[in-house]
C-alpha cells in the first residue's frame, strides 16, 4: 500500500491541479490511498497517524509518497513516528525544492514514480534535529536548518503574501532573494559564541564573534532555492556542514549572494567560514530567528543543530 499525501495549497494551489493531471495518473496500476492535508489536518498530523506503530504489523513498512515541496517534507519529517519501519517517496512540486535538488532527482516524473512503486528502500540519508535550549524544544528537518539573518528572511516570508502571489505566475524561487535584499539594509549583527561537537561528545569554542550574520546548518548542497552554502556537504556521511557568515557589510551582502549560488562565496573567508561536525550550537546575546527546511516559527538565544540519531529510508 502507498499513501500519497498531497498539500493541495503547496505553490499558490498549483500542487493539486500538477497532482491529478500529471502524478496520479502514473500511480493508477498502484494500490493506493490518497490523503489531502488541510487546515483542520495538517501533513504532520497525517503523517503521525500513517507512521504510529500501533498502525501497521509488526515487520512492515509504511510507505509514503509526498507531493509537495521542502515545507511540506518539513511536516513529514516532524510527524514521522517510526523512521525505521517508515519509507519516503517524493515528487517534488514546491517553490524551492532544494531536496530534489540536493538529491539528484531526475526531472523525469515518470521515472520517480517508477521506482516509488517498486515499494524498495533506494537509500538511506542523514536526519537533521535542532535543539532550542532555550526553549526547550527540538525540531527535525532534512535540507537545512538556520540562526540568523538566513531564518529572519524565512520568517519574513512566511509572514507575507509575496511567496503565493509569485507561486502563481511562476516566480516563487525569486521570493527568498527579493525578501533577503529587502532585509539587508535592516539587519543589525549580534555578539555570538558558537561550539561545535566533532565527535568526542564535548562542545568546543570554535568561534567568538563581535558581528555574527547566520549560521546554516547544511544537511544537503542547497538552500533557499539554490544557494549553495556548503558545497562538500553530504547527506550521507553522518556529519553536518555549516556556514557560518559574519562581518557583512552592505555591499559584502550583495558580492555575498551571488557568489553563494555557485558555492564561490568560500573564498571569502574574512567573512565565511565552513565547518563540518555533529553538531553547532550557536549562542547570541539577542533572541534570533531559527529555521527548519525554510520554515521559521521560533526565536532563540542557543540554538543547536546538528545529526539525529536514525536515517530516512528513501523510495527515490
Amino acid at each position: 500500500m502507498i499513501h500519497i499525501i498531497v498539500n493541495p495549497a503547496g505553490a499558490g494551489g498549483k500542487t493539486l491541479e500538477y497532482f491529478r493531471k500529471s502524478v496520479l495518473p502514473l500511480f493508477a496500476q498502484s494500490n493506493y490511498e490518497i490523503h489531502f492535508s488541510s487546515k483542520e489536518r495538517g501533513v504532520g498530523e497525517i503523517t503521525a497517524a500513517l507512521t504510529d506503530p500501533g498502525r501497521r504489523g509488526a515487520d512492515s513498512y509504511v510507505n509514503l509518497v509526498i507531493v509537495g515541496g521542502d515545507g511540506t517534507m518539513n511536516e513529514v519529517m516532524n510527524g514521522i513516528r517510526d523512521f525505521e519501519h517508515t519509507r519516503v517517496g517524493i515528487v517534488p512540486a514546491g517553490s524551492g525544492n532544494d531536496l530534489a535538488r540536493g538529491l539528484g532527482l531526475p526531472s523525469d516524473l515518470r521515472g520517480i514514480v517508477s521506482r516509488i512503486r517498486q515499494e524498495k528502500t533506494f537509500r538511506q540519508i542523514d536526519v537533521g534535529e535542532t535543539i532550542l535550549h532555550d526553549r526547550d524544544v527540538r525540531m527535525r528537518f532534512v535540507v537545512s536548518s538556520g540562526i540568523g539573518f538566513d531564518a529572519e528572511v524565512c520568517h519574513r516570508i512566511q509572514a507575507a503574501s509575496l511567496k503565493s502571489i509569485l507561486n502563481r505566475v511562476g516566480l516563487g524561487k525569486l521570493v527568498y532573494l527579493l525578501e533577503a535584499v529587502r532585509l539587508i539594509f535592516q539587519w543589525r549583527s549580534a555578539p555570538a559564541a558558537l561550539y561545535l561537537c566533532s565527535g568526542e561528545g564535548e562542545e568546543k569554542l570554535v568561534r567568538k564573534l563581535d558581528r555574527f550574520v547566520f549560521t546554516a546548518a547544511m544537511n544537503h548542497r542547497f538552500e533557499g532555492g539554490g544557494f549553495m552554502l556548503c558545497p562538500k556537504a553530504s547527506d550521507e556521511d553522518g556529519q553536518m556542514d555549516y556556514c557560518i557568515v559574519h562581518d557583512l557589510t552592505v555591499t559584502g551582502f550583495f558580492r555575498f549572494f551571488p557568489l553563494a549560488l555557485k558555492g564561490k562565496h568560500v573564498r571569502h573567508k574574512e567573512c565565511v567560514g565552513q565547518a563540518r561536525g555533529l553538531s553547532l550550537r550557536v549562542r547570541s546575546e539577542k533572541p534570533l530567528c531559527v529555521h527548519c527546511d525554510g520554515e521559521a516559527v521560533y526565536t532563540s538565544g542557543d540554538a543547536q543543530m546538528g545529526i539525529a540519531p536514525y536515517k530516512l529510508n528513501l523510495m527515490v
